[in-house]
């Protein structure tokens, strides 16, 4: 049996699902062009779309980990939407493939005569070689699929049964592994990005990008639950409430990443040591610098302000706005902070923009076909009883207790 989803959305669904297949293809198409007209070009470009859309998945891998862990009605509305993203591992899994196969264009510390030329970069051999980043690599995908699959195995489990003590267990192996997760995030943005530039480093660094990811997540969860909040099983219940308590944790992330972001620049400033500073040189002169004040501006300082004022927490229309607007300038920032280590000066190629579409394209494809597969709301989730949601109204409500599972759930 397939998902009760009403047949208007389901079709409106389907209908994306393909547009964004067809784009995707034709996007990566045109990207596989470049492969072979500029190579360099091609894998800076996917880097820089593989960073961004992996983002979406660590990121909401990270809003289920901490919901199950602090608790909050605001994430049950909003739980499918982050698992069916952060189910979409495979994708950026076999994403990672174009990365591998151009480790040694795109990282210098792959050229040992260049790591024997750069001492404090040769220290760090035993660490920072082919083999053990693979390895490396592939542990990462580990343990995110590992717990992805988990989560969305529980929740399967919580439809079929109304056990209480299956909300336990998604506790107990969310809080160890919030730990892990935090940790294998941290390392991973070290050997993906961090590593362009090897004789830097930055213990703040995981932290800023674990958070703008987060935020990423959140604000792409405002946007799905926005569109679809008038369809049943949403419809009448979704409440403002929820739209203003995802509004204050994306106020909250938008000031969590500013404070980790100008922390690291303080540090850096205040000891204005020549091996440290080189990172901000690059980025704060040139066409990089115009892109460093967009990105304070706009993804900080804008957002901060707009996200202040309550009304518009409590205007779902006026905050699926900010969030879309959101999902738009971390790509923005993604792009700051990786490229410029790898392009001095600074060049554009078309890439830059047919890449993260292409890549885009096929995620959003996959997405839709995980989310689709699934009930839209978790069933016998013990906390859509709360407050006004009543048990009655979730029985009284078409489309709840009648959802069933697809055969790709």
């Amino acid at each position: 049996m397939t998902p009760a989803i009403p047949e208007t959305l389901r079709a409106n669904i389907d209908r994306i699902q393909r547009m964004a297949l067809v784009v995707g293809a034709i996007g990566v198409a045109l990207c596989i062009v470049q492969l072979f007209l500029n190579q360099k070009a091609f894998f800076q470009s996917w880097l820089f779309a593989y960073l961004y859309w992996n983002g979406m998945v660590i990121g909401s891998l990270g809003v289920l980990l901490m919901h199950n862990v602090v608790g909050g009605n605001w994430g049950v509305v909003i739980r499918r939407i982050a698992e069916a993203a952060a189910s979409t591992i495979p994708i950026t899994f076999i994403g990672l493939i174009p990365v591998l196969l151009g480790v040694r264009t795109l990282y210098v510390w792959t050229d040992p005569n260049w790591a024997a030329a750069h001492p404090s970069v040769h220290i760090k051999h035993s660490y920072l070689n082919i083999p053990f980043w693979v390895v490396r690599a592939l542990i990462y995908f580990a343990i995110m699929g590992i717990a992805a699959w988990r989560l969305r195995a529980l929740g399967n489990e919580q439809d079929r049964a109304p056990d209480p003590g299956i909300f336990v267990r998604m506790r107990r192996f969310s809080a160890p592994y919030l730990i892990l997760f935090t940790l294998t995030g941290t390392f991973a943005f070290f050997d993906w990005i961090m590593s362009i530039e090897p004789e830097w480093f930055s213990t703040m660094y995981g932290a800023m990008f674990l958070v703008g990811q987060m935020l990423q997540a959140f604000s792409f969860c405002v946007i799905l639950l926005y569109l679809m909040q008038s369809w049943k099983p949403f419809a009448g219940l979704v409440k403002i409430q929820q739209y203003h308590d995802l509004g204050n944790l994306m106020l909250a992330f938008t000031m969590l990443w500013a404070y980790t972001s100008f922390s690291q620049f303080l540090i850096i400033w205040s000891g204005n040591l020549p091996e440290e500073i080189s990172w901000y040189l690059k980025r704060f002169n040139g066409v990089w610098g115009g892109v460093a004040w967009f990105v304070s501006i706009f993804h900080f300082c804008v957002p901060f302000f707009i996200l202040l004022m309550r009304f518009v927490k409590k205007n779902p229309r006026l905050l699926y706005l900010v969030a879309v607007w959101m999902v738009f300038v971390r790509l923005i920032d993604v792009y700051w902070v990786s490229m410029p280590g790898l392009r001095q000066p600074y060049f554009f190629t078309w890439t830059d923009v047919v890449a993260p579409i292409g890549l885009g394209g096929v995620w959003l494809w996959f997405f839709l076909y995980r989310l689709k597969a699934r009930p839209l709301l978790p069933l016998n989730d013990p906390r859509l009883g709360y407050h006004e949601l009543e048990t009655h109204v979730i029985q009284d409500t078409p489309g709840i207790r009648e959802l069933g599972y697809g055969r790709n759930g």
